[in-house]
C-alpha cells in the first residue's frame, strides 16, 4: 500500500489546482455536458489531464433506463448508454478498450453488445433466451471473451462468447448446485454461491477444482488479479483462496471494525495490493481499506451516505452509488468527492484506466 503522507501530499495538490475545493464536504457535482441516450455522438470538450496528478479513469454506472460513462478527472459524462430495466451489468476486456453489457431489454429479451470504451460505438450485438443468473453473472476471460453465469434448479453453468463478434463458444465451466456469482481473473474464472458459501474454480485450460472449506450466508465475493478469492458475510466474517490454493482460509477480522458488510460490498483495488470493504455503522457508513499482502496494514475511512449495488476499485479509488450520485474516494487519504448525478438507482458496474 503505498504511502499515506505521500498520496495525501497529491491530493492537496489536487484540490488546490481545482480552486481550493473542500472534498471532504460533498455536494452534488455541476452539471457534466452529457449527450442524449445514444452511444455514438460525444462531447469534445474535455479535460482529460488535471496536471497529471492523477491517470484518467472512467467509471460506468447504471440507472435507470440507462449506463453512464463518467470520468474520474473532471466527473465528465463522455457518453450514455440505454438499457433495459433488469439484470444490467457491464465488464471489459484487460486493456479497457472495450466492454460488453448484459442486460434483459422489453424488445429483444436477454441482450449481449460489444462497445467501444472510448466513443461508446457499439461493435457487436446478439440477443438469447437464457437469462443470466444475478446480478453479477457477466465477466471477461483472460483472452476477452464474454462470460456469462446461467442457472437452472440443478447446476450453474458459464458460456463463453467470442472475443468482440460475440459469436458463441459453447459452454467453459460448470458448477452442481447453487451460483450467483461470476468472478474472473488472468488466471482463473470462479462460481461462487452466496447462500452456501460454494466455490468452484477453473482456469478455462483444463484445470478444475472445488474449494475446499464454505463460509455460508456471503455478502460478497471478488477476486484479484493474481486469482486470489476474498468472500466476507455481513456479520464480519473475512476469507481468502491464495492463487495456488484449493482451499479457503479465514482471516482476522480488525476488533475496530464494527458494523454491518453491506450486499456486494467488497472489492479488490488493481493497481495495488489492497482491497476495500463497506460497511453501515450506527453512524453512517465507512470503508475499511487493507493490504491484501498484510491485513495489519490497514485504514478506516466515513462515507458520505451508504453505498448501493457494491463497490468497484481501480487504486488509488473506490467508486460507489448513493442516491442518485457516483462517488469516489482515495483509498489512502479518505478525500471524497461527488462525480455526477446520474439517475434513480444508481449502481456502480465497472471502472477501467482510460
Amino acid at each position: 500500500m503505498r504511502s499515506l503522507l505521500l498520496v495525501a501530499a497529491v491530493a492537496i495538490a489536487l484540490i488546490a489546482c481545482r480552486g481550493g475545493a473542500d472534498t471532504s464536504q460533498l455536494g452534488p457535482a455541476a452539471p457534466a455536458p452529457s449527450q442524449a441516450a445514444t452511444t455514438t455522438a460525444t462531447q469534445t470538450i474535455n479535460v482529460d489531464d488535471m496536471m497529471g496528478l492523477y491517470s484518467q479513469q472512467t467509471v460506468f454506472v447504471a440507472s435507470a433506463g440507462q449506463i453512464s460513462a463518467v470520468t474520474l478527472l473532471n466527473h465528465f459524462i463522455r457518453y450514455r448508454i440505454p438499457v433495459g430495466v433488469d439484470l444490467v451489468q457491464a465488464a471489459s476486456d484487460s486493456p479497457g478498450e472495450f466492454f460488453y453489457v448484459l442486460d434483459v431489454a422489453k424488445e429483444t429479451g436477454v441482450r449481449l453488445r460489444t462497445f467501444d470504451v472510448a466513443t461508446g460505438t457499439e461493435r457487436a450485438s446478439r440477443t438469447d433466451t437464457i437469462a443470466p443468473a444475478s446480478q453479477r453473472s457477466l465477466a471477461t476471460a483472460f483472452d476477452g471473451r464474454a462470460l456469462i453465469l446461467r442457472a437452472d434448479a440443478r447446476h450453474t453453468w458459464v458460456d463463453a462468447y467470442e472475443y468482440l463478434t460475440l459469436r458463441p463458444q459453447g459452454t467453459v465451466m460448470e458448477k452442481a448446485g447453487c451460483g450467483d456469482r461470476l468472478l474472473s481473473s488472468g488466471t482463473r474464472v470462479a462460481i461462487v454461491c452466496l447462500a452456501t458459501g460454494e466455490i468452484a474454480v477453473d482456469n478455462l485450460r483444463g484445470t478444475k477444482a472445488t474449494i475446499e472449506g464454505t463460509l455460508p450466508k456471503l455478502a460478497g465475493a471478488a477476486m484479484a488479479g493474481d486469482g486470489t478469492i476474498y468472500v466476507v458475510t455481513a456479520d464480519q466474517q473475512l476469507a481468502a483462496v491464495a492463487p495456488n490454493s484449493t482451499t479457503l482460509s479465514p482471516l482476522p477480522w480488525p476488533s475496530e471494525w464494527t458494523g454491518t458488510v453491506v450486499p456486494d460490498g467488497i472489492a479488490v483495488a488493481p493497481g495495488a495490493e489492497s482491497a476495500a470493504i463497506a460497511e453501515r455503522t450506527d453512524d453512517g457508513a465507512w470503508l475499511r481499506v487493507f493490504a491484501t499482502n498484510n491485513i495489519a496494514q490497514r485504514l478506516s475511512m466515513r462515507l458520505a451516505g451508504v453505498p448501493q449495488g457494491g463497490l468497484v476499485a481501480l487504486y488509488p479509488f473506490a467508486y460507489y452509488a448513493s442516491g442518485n450520485s457516483i462517488r469516489h474516494v482515495d483509498l489512502a487519504s479518505g478525500l471524497l468527492e461527488t462525480m455526477a448525478d446520474v439517475g434513480a438507482d444508481a449502481t456502480p458496474l465497472l471502472v477501467v484506466n482510460r
